[in-house]
């Protein structure tokens, strides 16, 4: 009997898959395994993953794949990961646990799948420090994925700019400003983790653009702006793709800006949230950030475009609360008398 043949919703036929105690040929339709793996520490998102799932539902391969390595998760965490999961709320190896054997063995009455219910954030669940495919929980708190979770962290409990970066939530600004210097009693935890991580990273792989652009994501964040310029310029340089590196960048320029008074630095941001927005349309970071950008430059017609296509892809969230009265402002300044023509941004 194939997986498929037992019905229901993919974690059950991944379930049932597991009773079988078998593993099939691998075919040419089946992904990648490490691939397949990351759907456990939230590495995959959105159709994507919803792909991977119903492909292992139905596959003996890649169920099995899927179910071994939930299986390693459901092993009781050690004191070293328990210490290390003290510093990250979302970290918790008794989560991890949890949410393996929920793959592995489901609970009984449970009326709704795991899966359903948490729908595809994976990450919620895991927090992205698992061990996967061999990752250890400590090689994990030292990659890249998990700076960028601290930065994002650290962002929201102390936001200490206007724009976005990617990935964090909405944090109230906040009038604390740091920088060389500057004393870490209210740095944020998270920041000062983030910090000794990418030091470690940086130690190791000093070209590296990943590095590089969380380095220069973590001196914006310290409100050392000069230094992220150049860091987030030398990740761009290697990657001028990137539309993550490019919010960065933007934002870093927009910081800049402000500080100098310098109007060519918010054109260049502008022009740095353009390009990730054409290699990552809808993206809401990077249209935030240039409508924010295309404001304070006086572009208050394109502001007000970008804004109110802001509010068509986020309605509800904190940050289109903030939109909106980025908006109302916008419309003030295009219903006024004041006779001066804004500036105008670059082509988009």
């Amino acid at each position: 009997m194939k997986l498929g043949d037992s019905g229901g919703d993919p974690i059950e036929r991944l379930q049932a898959g597991a009773l079988a105690h078998r593993r099939a040929q691998k075919t040419r339709a089946c992904p990648d395994e490490d691939r397949l793996r990351m759907l456990l520490p939230g590495q995959v998102d959105g159709e994507e993953a919803d792909e991977l799932l119903t492909h292992a539902a139905e596959c003996d391969w890649c169920g099995t794949v899927l179910r071994e390595a939930a299986q390693d998760l459901t092993e009781p965490p050690t004191r070293e990961e328990e210490e290390l999961a003290g510093k990250a709320k979302l970290a918790d190896p008794r989560r991890r646990r949890k949410f393996a054997e929920r793959i592995v063995k489901p609970a009984k009455g449970d009326p709704k799948p795991f899966f359903l219910r948490w729908g595809l954030a994976w990450g919620l669940a895991t927090a992205a420090l698992v061990a996967v495919g061999g990752l250890s929980y400590e090689q994990w708190a030292r990659s890249p994925a998990h700076s960028e979770r601290l930065l994002a962290d650290a962002y929201t409990e102390q936001r200490p700019m206007e724009p976005r970066v990617p990935d964090a939530a909405w944090g109230r600004r906040g009038s604390t400003q740091r920088g060389v210097g500057s004393s870490s009693i209210n740095v944020p935890q998270a920041l000062l983790d983030a910090q000794s991580n990418i030091r470690r990273g940086i130690g190791a792989h000093p070209d590296d653009p990943r590095w590089l652009q969380l380095q220069g994501e973590a001196d914006l964040l310290d409100s050392k702006v000069d230094a992220a310029v150049a860091e987030l310029e030398l990740a761009h340089a290697q990657r001028p793709a990137d539309a993550a590196i490019l919010a960065d960048l933007g934002a870093a320029l927009f910081q800049e800006g402000e500080k100098e008074g310098d109007q060519q630095l918010l054109n260049q941001a502008y022009e740095r949230f353009s390009e990730g927005w054409r290699l990552k349309p809808n993206d809401p970071t990077l249209l935030f950030n240039r409508a924010l950008t295309a404001q304070r430059m006086l572009a208050f017609t394109e502001a007000r475009d970008d804004w109110e296509a802001y509010l068509k892809i986020d309605a509800n969230s904190r940050w289109a609360e903030e939109a909106r009265g980025y908006l109302d402002e916008v419309k003030k300044n295009l219903n006024g008398s004041d006779p001066t023509p804004p500036l105008q941004p670059p082509a988009r």
